[in-house]
């Protein structure tokens, strides 16, 4: 069942064109020693990106990777898991994915992020919350993302951390999946699969 959703209005900075404006704000490149750069200040010899600033709003600063990992399943088997978030707002990714971790049950989204090759550690499955700050933001990420060479995003749903809290019943069933580019959340059984991107907390 598909639920659609307003996103909420997330305040971007406008593109700068100062090379040397290197606070974090959406759009913003991290590098692989953990650096945030402009994406108009990189030079050929500049360190490797790793993922674009898609949400910074005082000390949240989330991270989108640069690479697709391909479709997966939420999980092998369907029940409720201890400690995720069951809601589509929460950006709660990092502690969703220890969380199924921890449970035992078998989830190929997150063995795939566990799996993901990167300069730099602690990358999880977004929450529902967190793609849909991702969507918000799609514009400005996805011109930097090709501006460093990254994957672009893809058409579909992407898997998020999030489980459907509605109901007991839905939360053993279903999590949240996210379209980026349609801009929408759909209640999906766990075993289904869907696109899988990285994102990264800034501490």
């Amino acid at each position: 069942m598909a639920v659609s959703l307003a996103l909420w209005e997330l305040t971007a900075c406008e593109q700068h064109t100062d090379e040397f404006d290197n606070s974090p704000k959406v759009g913003s490149v991290l590098l692989s020693n953990g650096t945030v750069v402009s994406p108009y200040g990189l030079k050929t010899n500049s360190l490797p990106p790793v993922g674009v600033i898609f949400y910074a709003v005082k000390d949240t600063v989330l991270i989108v990777g640069t690479k697709e990992l391909g479709c997966y399943a939420y999980a092998d088997s369907l029940g409720s898991i201890s400690g995720v978030t069951n809601d589509f707002t929460s950006l709660c990714g990092t502690e969703n994915t220890a969380a199924i971790m921890a449970s035992g049950i078998s989830s190929p989204a997150v063995n795939a992020i566990c799996g993901y090759s990167s300069y730099l550690s602690s990358w999880a499955l977004p929450s529902a919350g967190e793609l849909r700050a991702l969507s918000a933001s799609l514009p400005i990420v996805s011109h930097t993302m090709k501006l460093i060479g990254g994957d672009d995003f893809q058409q579909g749903q992407y898997v998020s951390s999030s489980g459907d809290g509605t109901s007991s019943e839905s939360e053993q069933m279903y999590y949240y999946s996210v379209s980026l580019q349609g801009h929408y959340v759909t209640s999906t059984i766990k075993t289904t699969p869907g696109l899988v991107r990285p994102i990264l907390r800034l501490h």
